[in-house]
């Protein structure tokens, strides 16, 4: 009696061993339980920027994504655009099954008029080359638009592995990068000259017209003449003793849009007085962006202060002869530097 009570209880034990086994694996028992589920997803981050801040759900508008196997061959390519990306936890799925990938990201070209891309079909990631839509003006490539938020993402070399014997669930994230940046130039005359919008022309020069794959400015990329995409006049006469109708301070304000900026680009800002074509500004304005950055970001790199910027202001005095009062600075995003004084 006792060793079939014995028997009894073993084979319970075995039993309960067997359920509990069929219950936790995924297929150790494949007619009864379906296969362990396998997905590897995408997630977007924008924090990227001088607040250092999730701003995708914000900020990005459009999701364009392409995945490359570890040969570098296309293999998938994803999209997404509307509400969905303005919820928190936004992600994208996939249909890839294990192996190796790198993943290219260019964010913000759904109804993007201002930039194209060579293809949407790529074969390698080398074709994933970004143009900026410029008009020609006398024989000048020009770009006078107001830019849609651009951004660019990439990750290198993620493994996704899938395990037979349990969920095999994997979240890639790709990091974002802003390559479209506001500029605005002020020019301000305090003695009481007034300011006409016709009275100046401004321009912003850079060679950034075509981005590579990797986020890369192209090395034969066509210089392209930033114009104001909008012209503000503003004046105050609210100081005791002005004389009637008098401006005391009269400002014009000029807003431009520019792509991608890097330290080691030769850019100018040029302000020409229009009644005599007379050049009145003319400054490398990148190399000033990156003076003012100072000791308040000093833990950004050059290039990543730029990267993680995308809005910038310029502010310039003017005497009574519309020349630049060099005497008083130059205001970079509101910090006042002064620029070397000629004899």
């Amino acid at each position: 009696m006792l060793q079939d009570k014995f028997i009894d209880t073993l084979r319970t034990a075995v039993t309960a061993s067997v359920t509990a086994a069929a219950l936790c694996g995924c297929s150790l028992i494949k007619e009864d339980l379906p296969e362990c589920p396998a997905r590897l997803s995408l997630q977007f981050v924008y924090d990227y920027n001088l607040l250092m801040t999730d701003a995708f759900p914000s900020q990005v508008k459009s999701v364009n994504v392409w995945a490359f196997d570890h040969t570098g061959a296309f293999v998938w390519s994803g999209s997404a655009s509307g509400p969905a990306l303005s919820e928190r936890g936004f992600v994208m799925e996939t249909p890839l099954a294990e192996g190796t990938y790198n993943f290219i990201a260019w964010c913000g070209l759904e109804g993007n008029a201002d930039f194209t891309l060579a293809t949407y079909t790529p074969s390698s990631k080398e074709d994933l080359e970004l143009k900026l839509n410029t008009i020609t003006i006398d024989g000048l490539n020009v770009s006078s638009s107001h830019f849609h938020p651009l951004f660019h993402g990439m990750v290198s070399d993620f493994t996704y592995t899938v395990n037979s014997t349990e969920p095999s669930l994997a979240t890639v994230t790709i990091p974002l990068m802003k390559d479209t940046n506001d500029i605005a130039v002020m020019l301000q005359n305090e003695d009481g000259t007034p300011l006409d919008k016709n009275d100046f022309s401004v321009t912003f020069t850079y060679a950034d017209a075509d981005l590579e794959w990797d986020n890369a400015i192209t090395p034969d990329s066509p210089t392209v003449t930033y114009r104001p995409w909008s012209t503000l006049y503003g004046e105050t006469t609210t100081i005791e003793n002005a004389a009637p109708g008098q401006p005391v301070v009269s400002t014009l304000l000029y807003e431009m849009s520019v792509s991608r900026l890097m330290v080691d680009g030769n850019a100018y800002l040029d302000v020409v007085r229009n009644e005599d074509q007379v050049t009145i500004i003319h400054i490398p304005l990148i190399k000033f962006f990156l003076l003012e950055k100072g000791s308040r970001f000093d833990h950004f790199g050059e290039q990543e202060y730029l990267d993680r910027r995308s809005d910038y202001s310029a502010l310039f005095f003017l005497d009574s002869n519309k020349n630049w009062y060099t005497a008083a600075g130059i205001y970079i995003n509101g910090w006042a530097l002064v620029p070397p004084q000629s004899n």
